[in-house]
């Protein structure tokens, strides 16, 4: 398969759960990649030996997206050393515990914005003026069916992942005329570390709500992410592309 030969990509939050399988399926769709995570040392490591072994070009990095020179660096040493910068991906982001909005704290505020919004900020401002110059480039952002659909509960995380939506959108329709296309995964339940951190007994309730009765799995997620930075996906701009077992429906 190569939908993705000679592309160069930067992942973004890649070491664990659907990050990790997007990066394996770019690496098998032939694309050479730079790899980023913060505190998954061994994760991420292990992640580059799979795609070496595929005989693609890997980069790792320690990224903390909450620092918008770390993802400077990240995107700027990609195009150095690969020439040109075809795909990125921002996928870092973080939850919190279930709790009333009312019983939420700044500090969760800020925290999540940081990483949920604008690491993915960073990384578009950084990404954006090498792809505007090349005249062309895809940047798919993470959201989650939670920005389309709010939960109770979840509060912060839903506003982050709406934001993103909105923030993705609006760029979108500034740079599709420069050849730059920007669009967004919504993922539903997936079985990630932080679906397998939350509440057991929500997650029997949420699986028994879905039209499918299961919960996705990263791969089965991550194919949205290879069509959106393939040249197959040319006309696909400002888009929510929701892998979600029919939680959310259009």
């Amino acid at each position: 398969m190569s939908r993705l030969k000679g592309k160069a990509a930067v992942i973004i939050g890649a070491s664990t759960g659907i990050g990790r399988s997007v990066a394996l399926l770019y690496a098998r769709e032939g694309a050479d990649l730079l790899i980023a995570d913060y505190n998954n040392g061994a994760e991420l490591g292990s992640l580059a030996d799979e795609i070496r072994a595929m005989g693609r070009q890997v980069l790792t990095l320690v990224v903390d997206v909450r620092h918008e020179a770390e993802v400077e660096i990240a995107i700027k040493r990609a195009h150095e050393v690969f020439g040109h910068l075809d795909i990125l991906v921002n996928n870092a982001g973080v939850g919190i515990p279930k709790r009333a909005f009312v019983d939420q704290d700044a500090s969760s505020w800020d925290n999540i914005l940081d990483i949920n919004l604008r690491g993915v900020s960073h990384g578009m401002r950084h990404a954006l003026p090498i792809m505007i110059a090349q005249g062309f480039g895809s940047i798919i952002n993470t959201s989650s069916q939670l920005g389309h659909k709010p939960a109770p509960g979840n509060s912060f995380y839903c506003a982050s992942k709406a934001a993103v939506i909105a923030l993705s959108v609006s760029v979108a329709q500034e740079v599709a005329p420069m050849g730059v296309r920007v669009n967004v995964v919504c993922p539903g339940p997936t079985d990630t570390p932080m679906w397998r951190s939350g509440d057991p007994d929500w997650a029997k309730w949420k699986i028994g709500t879905l039209p499918i009765q299961r919960i996705g799995t990263p791969e089965e997620v991550a194919w949205a992410y290879v069509y959106l930075a393939s040249d197959e996906a040319s006309f696909m701009i400002g888009q929510s592309v929701s892998p979600n077992g029919g939680d959310v429906m259009w």
